[in-house]
């Protein structure tokens, strides 16, 4: 729970798996603002890149915030069945063309991640940027690993970019080991950022 500024009323914040049907748009939309650094050079524009996501997410692998009953965050997973923003070619080439949704799904494809066997990865985790330092990016942290430990999984993974070190010290409070650093140069100009580190926490 959390007090808003001047305010008697507490809010709650509730957690739970699956997005809201109702929510699913505004899901993307924090997806892509979360993640703007890495989606807009790709798709570069904001409106037809939401629509992409909106079409992809699928719902069972994301645990939500809800707040009144509105997502004001959202951590998705990924296993060898799916993900949370699972973009198959036809989400793309519907909303881009045939050429500028493979041009797309070409970019996509440099940051695709390999399912490892007993390992739950990460795909994502958002915070409204209103209802940040409230302790929700935690919460979901701990919801994904609590799934990952009640479906077997050994260990959780996850994947940080060089350009934001606050994450990475969150991940570390959780208990999550950095073990690999990629570097890519090229990627700055691009991105923004240079690589990125994997990390891990036993389950």
């Amino acid at each position: 729970m959390f007090t808003t500024k001047g305010a008697i009323r507490l809010t709650a914040i509730h957690i739970q798996r699956g997005i809201p049907e109702n929510e699913i748009e505004r899901t993307a939309t924090l997806y892509y603002e979360a993640f703007r650094q890495k989606l807009q050079p790709i798709f570069r524009d904001e409106t037809r890149g939401i629509a992409v996501l909106s079409q992809s997410m699928q719902t069972d692998y994301g645990i939500v915030a809800l707040v009144d009953d509105k997502v004001v965050g959202i951590a998705g997973f990924k296993d060898a069945q799916g993900s949370l923003t699972n973009i198959q070619p036809h989400n793309v080439t519907d909303v881009f063309g045939f050429f500028g949704g493979w041009a797309r799904l070409l970019a996509l494809s440099l940051f695709e991640r390999k399912v490892e066997p007993n390992v739950l990865l990460m795909d994502g985790i958002v915070v409204d940027a209103s209802m940040r330092g409230k302790g929700i990016g935690s919460r979901l942290l701990d919801a994904v690993i609590d799934h990952a430990g009640e479906n077997g999984y050994s260990q959780v993974r996850l994947d940080v970019v060089d350009t934001n070190p606050r994450a990475q010290q969150l991940y570390e409070r959780k208990g999550f080991v950095a073990t690999h650093t990629e570097t890519h140069a090229w990627l700055k100009p691009i991105f923004g950022f240079a690589g990125s580190t994997t990390m891990l926490k036993k389950v």
